[in-house]
């Protein structure tokens, strides 16, 4: 009986030893990048990387905010999600999730497509008819499940 319980014992913390190592947590990577348009407004765009190590999916979200001043004016911000399998890759799914915007501005989506790894975003926000800030955001996803942007 005692041999049965301590094999019973050595067998569960094996495994408890043995689960971690299995469950692959997901990855997230920030990246961040300020700077000034011509107009003046900043802008703050981010990206996270949600990748899962043992399937070939990897899930990005890209966000950018527009301030005028100290002022937040929009917030807009995506989510794509990618397959690769080491030779191609491809866009599952793309959604918009946040069009925000405040102090009058207001947005306005040209396009939203994907082709192959990328996903475009094409839009502008504007302020009364007069002021137009064009923009694109993309992400792509390479056949290895590396996320890039421009």
């Amino acid at each position: 009986m005692k041999k049965t319980v301590s094999l019973l014992v050595i067998c569960v913390l094996i495994f408890t030893l043995i689960c971690p190592v299995l469950a692959t947590p997901a990855n997230e990577e920030a990246y961040l990048q300020e700077y000034t348009l011509e107009n003046g407004l900043r802008v703050v765009d981010s990206i996270t990387v949600h990748s899962n190590n043992r399937a070939s999916t990897t899930s990005a979200e890209r966000k950018r905010s527009f301030y005028d001043g100290d002022t937040l004016v929009a917030y807009i911000r995506f989510i794509a999600d990618f397959r690769y399998d080491g030779s191609t890759v491809s866009v599952v799914s793309k959604t918009i999730t946040n069009t925000n915007t405040y102090d009058g501005w207001s947005y306005v989506q040209n396009s939203f497509t994907s082709s192959g790894g990328t996903v475009t975003l094409n839009a502008k926000i504007t302020k009364w008819l007069i002021f137009n800030t064009p923009f694109t955001m993309t992400l792509s996803c390479d056949k290895n499940g590396n996320i890039s942007y421009s």
